[in-house]
């Protein structure tokens, strides 16, 4: 068996290389090149195609992916500054309640305790409209039971009934069964009891049929029987019932206040 050595295979290969080179240069291949670029032509298009196609829809994917990100980062930054802005409208809403509740008490010179509702409990029976309210001041800041309590811009929104140590409940107007010595802001400085109706509308009873009752007259406490001053606004008279057969006539009191956005409270403390 002949063997070939490494440095005759690199000479022969170095041979016929050079000799390619030459024929090329010469156009002695011209015809085998075009031969064979007539045969892979319609392979190479196939494959210049396959590869612009894979590089395109691997561009789009990467050009998608980045978008879902960018979409998925701006969602995440509205977001949080959702969040924040309703931190801050939160912030700037009690900070407003809290302005007008120490301007009212300054000007009445009246003595209150702030407080924050804690929560709003409905009553045990749905019916009967009653709702309470928790606040988180009690007997240690000074409250008692049958005090004040009023809206950040000072209308009267229901008394104290039960005192613990550091929290209290309290009654709003419009429950039945929180009664407020009113009066009505007409000639006769009319005298009456005012009752929560139904959780809706405050009743003011035990009016002398002979008194003279106009609707939108103010109903203001009257300050007779209890520790709540006189002056401060219950509502509004919405509707007379008055029988010519009765001793009493009563009025349909409207409140002035959306008991739904009270947050923020205070109680008159003599």
């Amino acid at each position: 068996m002949i063997r070939i050595k490494k440095n005759n295979l690199f000479l022969i290969f170095t041979v016929v290389l050079g000799l390619l080179v030459f024929l090329h240069l010469v156009g002695a291949t011209r015809p085998l090149e075009n031969t064979l670029l007539f045969l892979v032509k319609p392979m190479s298009g196939s494959l210049y195609k396959w590869g612009s196609g894979f590089g395109s829809a691997y561009g789009e994917r990467r050009e998608r992916d980045a978008l879902l990100m960018e979409i998925d980062r701006l969602k995440k930054e509205v977001a949080y500054n959702v969040i924040n802005n309703s931190r801050w409208l939160e912030i700037e809403d009690e900070n407003k309640k809290l302005r007008n509740q120490l301007n009212f008490i300054s000007n009445n010179n009246f003595k209150a305790v702030v407080a924050n509702i804690m929560a709003k409990e409905a009553s045990f029976s749905v019916s009967d409209g009653s709702r309470d309210v928790i606040i988180d001041k009690g007997e240690g800041d000074g409250l008692r039971v049958d005090l004040g309590v009023l809206s950040d811009d000072g209308v009267i929104v229901g008394k104290v009934i039960e005192v613990n140590k550091s929290t209290s409940r309290i009654c709003l107007i419009t429950t039945p069964g929180c009664q407020l010595a009113a009066s009505l802001q007409n000639e006769d400085k009319t005298k009456g009891v005012t009752d929560g109706n139904l959780g809706l509308t405050i009743e003011m009873s035990y009016i002398p049929q002979l008194e003279k009752i106009s609707l939108n007259d103010t109903v203001i406490t009257s300050g007779l029987g209890g520790s709540i001053p006189r002056g401060l606004v219950i509502g509004r008279v919405s509707n007379v019932k008055s029988e010519s057969n009765e001793v009493w006539q009563s009025a349909i009191i409207e409140p002035l206040v959306d008991f739904n956005d009270l947050t923020v409270v205070s109680i008159i403390v003599p």
